[in-house]
């Protein structure tokens, strides 16, 4: 792969990466009230069970590529 294809390569993964960056931002979090009412301060709920799981998906997506953005980073 030349620069110039590692380049547009990284540029996807970027790309991807921000796109799911917002997808993760626009998960609704549980109401205020809801966050006070938990006795375990410790281990604050800030999601539904449905959007944790689907926060936690785009999380793992997030950290593979961020791994495969270092990676083509580094092969030359």
């Amino acid at each position: 792969m030349n620069d110039k294809q590692k380049a547009q390569r990284y540029s996807a993964i970027m790309g991807e990466y921000v796109r799911l960056e917002k997808m993760l931002r626009d998960v609704p979090q549980i109401s205020l009230d809801e966050q006070m009412k938990q006795v375990d301060a410790t281990h604050k709920v800030l999601y539904t069970p449905e959007n944790l799981k689907l926060v936690n998906q785009y999380k793992i997506k997030m950290g593979e590529l961020h791994r495969e953005a270092n990676k083509q980073q580094l092969i030359r």
